[in-house]
């Protein structure tokens, strides 16, 4: 009878579960980076005792099997001989085209009409984990197929959530340029806590790049991680989860972090809980390397290109330096074009060269959420598409950090 009446006053104790949802947004070989990202996130989760059934991945996984992988159905997150292949039993849930990012809202919000696979399915007693890796610009991240998530569909869902009571505790981990500016509405006791590897006014950065992605003898010929996502990851593999909290990893991956500004928002009243809380504890020890090599996200297109036609072979050199210049190509019509957006937005004012380059330079902060949508939605479905940059719609990698131009600016963007 005691135990009986115990469990009928802990109900949620022993209902309580762990969920983890991870979003690589992005596909093609030099992309590498995110897909080991976040298979090594699930290694992490898988390894921490969160469920299989429990974590749900989308990614495009093209990468383990691309014709340009070394270590063909394997990826690797950091470079030396005893790296780990985070591909191995890493399920993907969602692959190929169908990862878009109203799945991923579906898939968080439980809507199992849009997302025909796993959805969350976490209650007010659950502790839920999502992380997110790839581009981004101001108000918006990247999928590899359909158009980019929106700052103000992010927000809709995450109240979504609230209001169902999908969880008890949310931590969320963003990679991505100028990922501080898709987290502006959170509530210090709404119970959410979201970590981003930038400010809203910076790109994040890719690391063990170039010469330092050597695996088991073999460069990649791609960055193996990005260094936020790194940092925070090679963290929570020295197996502390039980012992350190949130305050403890914010603040050492701040420093580790050093090519951008680590940022928190929202609820930060569980910061001083254990990491385990939310991952559970349990992942194995292992050694944290340099993370030296490190490239702006801006600029890993062009200069992993240049690294390949440095490093190859002469029969293939002719063949790589052309793969450079279309990189270099497409990177001047997305200037050129966003030159000429931004030269109609300023063409009525006394001031036409001062005003474009204020808009180009200045960092407002995005206010008008609806109007920079129909702009952003714009860009994507009517400016030309760089097949460089595997692209779906008019952004890419590299012009995403032209929606800055969009914010606070009604454009005509017939051009």
């Amino acid at each position: 009878m005691a135990a009986i009446a115990l469990a009928m006053l802990l109900p949620s104790l022993a209902l309580a579960e762990k969920w983890a949802v991870i979003a690589a947004g992005s596909q093609g070989f030099m992309n590498y980076r995110h897909q080991a990202d976040a298979c090594h996130a699930y290694q992490i989760m898988l390894k921490s005792g969160v469920k299989a059934e429990n974590i749900i991945l989308m990614m495009q996984d093209d990468v383990a099997k691309s014709s340009e992988n070394p270590f063909p159905g394997q990826l690797f997150n950091k470079p030396g001989n005893d790296s780990p292949d985070v591909y191995k039993g890493c399920k993907v849930d969602y692959s190929g085209d169908i990862v878009t990012a109203q799945l991923f809202l579906d898939v968080l919000t439980s809507n199992t009409t849009g997302a025909k696979g796993k959805v969350l399915k976490s209650t007010e007693e659950d502790t839920v984990f999502v992380n997110f890796v790839d581009h981004g610009g101001p108000g918006i991240v990247a999928f590899p197929n359909g158009p980019f998530l929106h700052v103000k569909d992010l927000s809709k869902t995450l109240k979504t959530m609230q209001s169902k009571k999908m969880f008890k505790q949310l931590v969320f981990y963003m990679e991505a340029c100028e990922s501080g500016s898709m987290f502006p509405d959170l509530q210090a006791d709404g119970k959410i806590l979201a970590v981003t590897a930038s400010n809203g006014q910076e790109s994040s950065w890719g690391t063990y790049c170039g010469d330092a992605a050597m695996v088991k003898g073999k460069n990649i010929g791609s960055c193996l991680g990005d260094l936020f996502s790194v940092n925070w990851m090679e963290d929570d593999d020295l197996g502390k989860l039980a012992s350190e909290t949130f305050r403890s990893q914010i603040s050492k991956v701040t420093k580790l972090t050093n090519k951008s500004h680590v940022c928190s928002f929202g609820d930060k009243s569980f910061e001083n809980e254990a990491i385990g809380d939310v991952e559970v504890e349990g992942a194995a020890l292992s050694e944290t390397p340099s993370t030296d090599s490190s490239v702006d996200t801006r600029d890993i297109y062009v200069s992993q290109a240049f690294w390949a036609w440095q490093n190859a072979p002469e029969e293939m050199k002719s063949q790589a330096w052309t793969r450079f210049v279309s990189i270099i190509n497409d990177r001047e019509r997305d200037d050129q074009l966003f030159a000429k957006i931004g030269g109609k937005a300023c063409a009525d004012s006394q001031g036409p060269a001062e005003c474009q380059k204020k808009m180009l330079d200045e960092r407002s902060e995005l206010k008008d959420m609806d109007c920079h949508y129909t702009l952003a939605r714009a860009v994507h479905e009517h400016c030309p598409v760089s097949a460089s940059h595997h692209a779906t719609g008019g952004w890419n990698g590299y012009n995403m950090k032209f929606s800055q131009e969009l914010v606070d600016h009604s454009l005509d963007l017939v051009v």
